[in-house]
């Protein structure tokens, strides 16, 4: 009697432990009802991501427009996308290589944010894709800073010393003022290299009388040591063309002249010639009106290109370089003052030009055996003419 009340109580027994563990291995397996612990992960992880950090707005106590912009890079510090500064484009490591513009100066209080008055500009990358508001110590000139824009087998003028000749434009006059950053500036970071500008505002070709200047082409030869240098440009003829009597024949024997004397002193010397750009006065194109000395711009240009061919010096003529640089469309805004003397912009696109029209005419018996193995055709001064650039919008 004992013996079968003892087995069924353990029946019993085993079949209730049984009977209270079904239900909770089932409420275990259901995916639809999450455990306490998962739910208030998840909660907690949810808030920490979309819990903002927010930063009260600066406000502008005073503004200023520039009437040109002037270029500048970043040397440390944010872009910000408003005057608010409490939301950043990005910093300067980011923007290593952008050329900013600067459009407006303004004076912002920050005291909202726990700091004071600054000032701050508005400016704008080269290409026009960014913008947004910098603190004026974040940037940088472009005459000053290591930052590094060279471009593509620009290693072709390692170590080179390059000397730029020529009138206010390669001065990097403005119509107003001489700028820093005039096209041999920018040709100095596109080639990597060094560059003395010996240009000198309102120089001559020829020997303009009582009108010459101490940059004229004959003066700064004379005064140079070309034997210091390995490149040489030379852009002249503008002033000629507008304010002597210089004839055609003149300006071809003095060009010359130059040309034959710099490779006497030193016959490794690598020249190059620019042609002169197109001039306004009047609002009139110059290519087809007679100047003063009784020929047009593009006969004056015909003359030098001839002297060059002549003396196996590769020439650039923007006409095929770059046709679009100056146009009468466009020249009102690339020139700063509307007739002759580019904008800092311009300079900009004309000194990008430059540094590629000298790279693809680099003579290969002298490329560097340590530099870029790319192939490259120096063209003869007839080729070069052909040579064409289109323009970038991304400087």
């Amino acid at each position: 009697m004992n013996k079968r009340f003892y087995i069924a109580t353990a029946i019993t027994a085993a079949l209730g432990v049984a009977a209270l563990m079904t239900p909770a291995h089932a409420a275990a397996t259901d995916p639809t009802t999450p455990t306490s612990t998962s739910s208030s992960s998840t909660k907690s992880k949810t808030s920490k991501d979309t819990t903002p950090k927010v930063i009260p707005a600066a406000t502008i106590v005073s503004t200023e427009d520039y009437d040109q912009p002037l270029p500048y890079h970043m040397k440390s510090g944010y872009v910000y996308t408003t005057s608010g500064l409490n939301k950043t484009l990005g910093s300067a490591k980011n923007f290593a290589k952008i050329t900013w513009y600067t459009y407006k100066k303004a004076v912002i209080d920050r005291s909202a944010q726990g700091k004071g008055n600054s000032v701050w500009y508005y400016v704008k990358s080269g290409s026009g894709k960014q913008s947004g508001w910098v603190w004026h110590g974040s940037l940088q000139d472009i005459s000053e800073g290591t930052f590094n824009i060279a471009m593509k087998n620009s290693d072709y003028f390692k170590s080179d010393k390059i000397i730029t000749m020529g009138d206010s434009i390669t001065a990097g006059y403005d119509g107003y003022e001489t700028l820093d950053a005039g096209y041999p500036t920018w040709l100095s970071r596109y080639l990597g290299t060094t560059v003395d500008n010996a240009a000198y505002n309102g120089a001559f070709l020829c020997d303009a009388g009582d009108m010459s200047t101490p940059g004229d082409l004959g003066t700064t030869v004379s005064d140079t040591n070309f034997a210091k240098y390995d490149v040489a440009t030379i852009a002249y003829g503008t002033n000629d063309y507008g304010h002597t009597d210089s004839t055609i024949d003149q300006i071809k024997n003095t060009l010359d002249s130059n040309i034959k004397k710099m490779k006497a002193e030193n016959k490794n010397l690598i020249i190059y010639g620019f042609l002169p750009i197109t001039r306004y006065d009047n609002n009139q194109n110059s290519d087809d009106i007679v100047g003063q000395a009784g020929y047009t711009m593009n006969e004056l240009r015909a003359a030098e290109a001839q002297v060059y061919e002549d003396n196996n010096v590769p020439y650039l003529n923007w006409a095929d370089v770059d046709p679009d640089l100056i146009t009468d469309a466009n020249h009102i805004d690339r020139f700063n003052d509307g007739r002759l003397h580019p904008a800092a912009k311009t300079y900009q696109l004309m000194a990008r030009d430059i540094a590629k029209f000298m790279i693809d005419n680099f003579p290969k018996d002298q490329i560097k055996k340590s530099t870029s193995t790319k192939k490259t055709t120096t063209k003869s001064t007839t080729a070069t003419k052909k040579t064409t650039t289109k323009t970038s919008t991304n400087y």
